[in-house]
């Protein structure tokens, strides 16, 4: 099976997230591609500096300053390596000492980009950039497009999905591996785990967890679609809930919430019967 890697230079999870996989299938991936965009890429009509402070009160200040400490000196070890004073640390870098073709882009979805994508005839497309996959992109490969997302899909579509889990006090989460559509999260789901949700559980501990989680997924989803298996959840609309960036008065509400220990418990059992380990 022949396959492609769109992902972001994030050094916080996403590049042992990549790793892992190529990791376990240097021999079948084709190709690397580094869009731009990172993890605080929001709407024009949100402001970036609330979207911060959201984060430090959903993270916390410790959480939040070593967050930044990883991006600024992965930024900073960067610039060096185009002096020519560092080797680069990006997730590019690596998957080139693997001797795996890569590339810098502005958007998976350009047409020059997909021209070079046809001519390599790829089976999988795994997509982890902050791009939303338009149609041209979708119909090259000839199984399709995968996605990680750390929610219990078709509940909590979009952004942020372990802030929102921990907002409504649900007692399960986990990581869904999905086919990517024109919808949001919308796709069949290929394998899909689950995680208890601790009462005291955190918004940093619970991604540690769909971290720990995601790569052993998307391995186990590739090794599904390379025997030919198409034993796929269903991942229905009618079933599904959205979510968006979070306000700052929701990151405050979830803030003085921990601190009171008043987080919401809903039942989720009907949930987590979806899963298929």
């Amino acid at each position: 099976m022949r396959i492609f890697i769109i992902t972001m230079d994030d050094p916080v999870k996403t590049y042992g997230f990549i790793r892992h996989i190529i990791d376990h299938k240097q021999d079948q991936i084709v190709g690397l591609a580094v869009a731009e965009g990172d993890r605080l890429r929001i709407g024009k009509k949100r402001s970036k500096a609330a979207y911060l402070l959201s984060l430090l009160l959903i993270m916390g200040l410790r959480h939040f300053l070593a967050y930044s400490a990883t991006t600024l000196w992965f930024r900073l070890r960067k610039k060096a390596n185009s002096w020519g004073m560092a080797p680069d640390p990006s997730i590019a870098a690596y998957a080139h000492k693997q001797g795996i073709p890569t590339w810098r882009i502005k958007s998976p979805n350009s047409k020059s980009f997909q021209k070079a994508l046809k001519g390599l005839e790829v089976d999988v497309i795994i997509n982890q950039s902050q791009s939303i996959i338009k149609k041209g992109l979708l119909g090259i490969p000839r199984i399709g497009v995968v996605n990680r997302h750390n929610a219990l899909l078709p509940k909590n579509r979009g952004r942020l999905t372990p802030f929102w889990v921990l907002f409504k006090g649900e007692q399960v989460s986990g990581v869904s591996i999905h086919f990517v559509t024109e919808g949001i999260d919308a796709g069949e789901i290929i394998v899909q785990k689950t995680i208890a949700v601790a009462p005291r559980e955190t918004f940093n501990s619970l991604v540690r967890k769909n971290y720990e989680l995601a790569p052993k997924a998307m391995v186990e989803a590739l090794d599904k679609l390379e025997q030919g298996s198409t034993d796929f959840l269903p991942n229905p609309d009618e079933e599904a809930t959205y979510n968006t960036v979070p306000t700052l008065r929701q990151a405050w509400q979830y803030r003085t919430g921990r601190l009171l220990g008043t987080a919401r418990r809903d039942s989720c059992e009907p949930q987590a019967a979806r899963q298929k380990a």
